[in-house]
Parts: C-alpha cells; sequence; structure tokens
C-alpha cells in the first residue's frame, strides 16, 4: 500500500515467486472505517485537512481495485477476508502516548503544527484516556487479509 508504483512492485513480486506460491497480507479497509487514523489526526490538528500522504495507507481498502491489481500482476485465487479487531496502543495512557509519538504520523503532525507542543499533546493523551479500558487503550478498526497464488505459466 505504500509502493510508488504499486503495479509494478506487484509484477516484480510476483515474478520472484514460484507459480503457485501464496502471498498473503493485510491492508487497512478506509479511513472512515478506521477509528484510530481519524481520530488521532483530529486530536493533533483539530480542522485540519488530511494531507494526501495520509491516504497512502490506506490505498488498497478496495477490494476490486487490489483484485485488478493483484490479477494483472500475474495473481489468481484472490481472497478478502474482513477484519474487525481493535488496535491496542498500550496497556495505560503513559504507554501509548509513548507508543504513539513514535510514529511518523504523529512526529509529522507535531512538525507541522503552529501550535506549541504541549497543546496538541494534550489533546492526544485526553484522547487516550477516551479510550482507556480495563485491558488498556484500544481503536476500533477494519482491515482486509488479502491472499493470492502466483499464477500458474
Amino acid at each position: 500500500m505504500f509502493f510508488a508504483d504499486p503495479a509494478a512492485a506487484f509484477a516484480n513480486i510476483a515474478r520472484a515467486m514460484r507459480p503457485g506460491a501464496r502471498l498473503a497480507w493485510m491492508v487497512w479497509q478506509s479511513q472512515e472505517r478506521n477509528e484510530w487514523s481519524g481520530a488521532i489526526r483530529q486530536a493533533l490538528a483539530p480542522g485540519r485537512a488530511i494531507s494526501e500522504d495520509a491516504g497512502k495507507a490506506f490505498s488498497l481498502n478496495d477490494p476490486a481495485i487490489a483484485a485488478e491489481l493483484l490479477s494483472t500482476a500475474g495473481f489468481a485465487s484472490i481472497d478478502f477476508v474482513e477484519v474487525q479487531e481493535p488496535v491496542f496502543y498500550g496497556p495505560d495512557v503513559d504507554a501509548a502516548f509513548d507508543a504513539l509519538t513514535g510514529l511518523y504520523l504523529v512526529k509529522d503532525a507535531l512538525a507541522r503544527s503552529d501550535e506549541p507542543p504541549d497543546q496538541p499533546q494534550q489533546r492526544l493523551r485526553n484522547l487516550l484516556e477516551a479510550h482507556m479500558t480495563a485491558e488498556g487503550v484500544f481503536f476500533d478498526s477494519r482491515a482486509w487479509i488479502i491472499s493470492a497464488v502466483r499464477a500458474t505459466d
């Protein structure tokens, strides 16, 4: 989902695999179906439009697009399994905050902010506190497990 040229990348992957070999990986469904993405971005930059780069993580969210990409690259038996599992960020707010502030998404948003760093950081902590459960900090998410077989020549 982060390839500059997904068609070329998957064609190269297919060429490197033996006929009949299986490829499997997970991709996020749309941003709208992944609470963590929008909530974290809005906590860091309320009201600011989401950058184009943010969409790359969701670029293969449409099964029709992903299937066409794989089929064209030389894959067959393409299958999608929906996964709805919450994303775990840590056992408590401090651990979740530390985990998030290490991610590019957060570092980039903080670097582009014209606010003093403590303001977006406090909004992020407040968001994490709102998602704290007895088992830790969780956000809703949806993904696809995509599997495909390298077509036989």
